[in-house]
């Protein structure tokens, strides 16, 4: 669906809700998407496994006495920034080059980075918010990194004026779970084939070599993305032991155990080294 160009980015979102709330899907516009019905994978771009696949489902059965686990990610050195990427011909719109994207810290702290309870199969009610949004801004997709679980959906927004051609692909398949093209004009368009697994879900411009952005998908909710001082938290958590995973786009990824106790509030730190 399209909206009239000088619409605020406000009414784009109302438009995408609707959509969602009416079961308006991107299927229904097979000019704009589609998809494929290749088995899910886990994988990221160099073929590393980042979020396993499960041995059991997930079972909602919350605790008497949740406890939370919070922390920091950091490396273990400052990450220096990727070159600029040219804009070729659409340099007048976007300017010679755009900046390298895929960094954001303070100090070592590391912002942008999915941190998970490796391997657990029992605890809280999945969030009722399951929307998120992506926006194409200023020649760049944002936010960079999100996570969300599996049942989601996504308002893709086109604000830039040239044409896109986002690709949603799980490392490992053959076909993306979804493509959907943005044009000339303000755009919405949502779409909930990129959760229906979990997976980590590169999205890239097929025709550009510089729009990139990252979805996490988890089949449980005890999940976070870092802010950019390196923090976050997972609440909620049925006490027991569990192994604490990191993963960011430019680092190894890090692991943790920690022992969670009833009430308590468990701290973790953890760090990352370049790859």
């Amino acid at each position: 669906m399209i909206v009239a160009r000088h619409s605020p980015t406000v009414a784009l979102r109302f438009v995408a809700t609707l959509l969602v709330a009416l079961g308006c899907r991107e299927g229904a516009k097979p000019a704009a998407t589609s998809t494929a019905g290749a088995q899910s994978s886990t994988l990221d771009a160099s073929g590393e496994v980042v979020i396993a696949r499960p041995s059991q489902p997930y079972v909602v059965e919350p605790s008497a006495s949740p406890g939370t686990v919070t922390g920091t990610v950091t490396t273990n050195a400052p990450i220096a920034l990727g070159a600029p990427q040219p804009t070729g011909r659409d340099s007048a719109l976007c300017g010679a080059s755009i900046p390298d994207q895929s960094v954001s810290q303070q100090g070592n702290a590391l912002g942008g980075a999915v941190v998970w309870l490796d391997g657990v199969r029992r605890g809280k009610p999945f969030p009722l918010e399951r929307r998120l949004e992506l926006e194409s801004v200023d020649c760049k997709l944002s936010p960079r990194v999100q996570a969300a679980v599996t049942r989601s959906a996504v308002n893709v927004l086109g604000h830039d004026d040239f044409r896109q051609h986002l690709s949603f692909l799980a490392g490992g398949e053959r076909e993306p779970r979804a493509s959907i093209l943005l044009g000339k004009d303000d755009q919405v368009i949502p779409t909930e084939r990129p959760f229906a697994s979990p997976g980590l879900v590169v999205v890239r411009d097929v025709d550009h070599s510089w729009p990139t952005a990252y979805i996490a998908v988890f089949d449980h909710p005890y999940f976070a993305v870092t802010a950019p001082n390196g923090t976050f938290t997972i609440d909620g958590v049925p006490p027991g032991k569990y192994k604490v995973m990191a993963w960011h786009e430019r680092t190894k990824r890090a692991e943790q155990l920690v022992e969670v106790g009833a009430g308590v509030t468990a701290r973790v730190e953890l760090v990352m080294g370049a790859k």
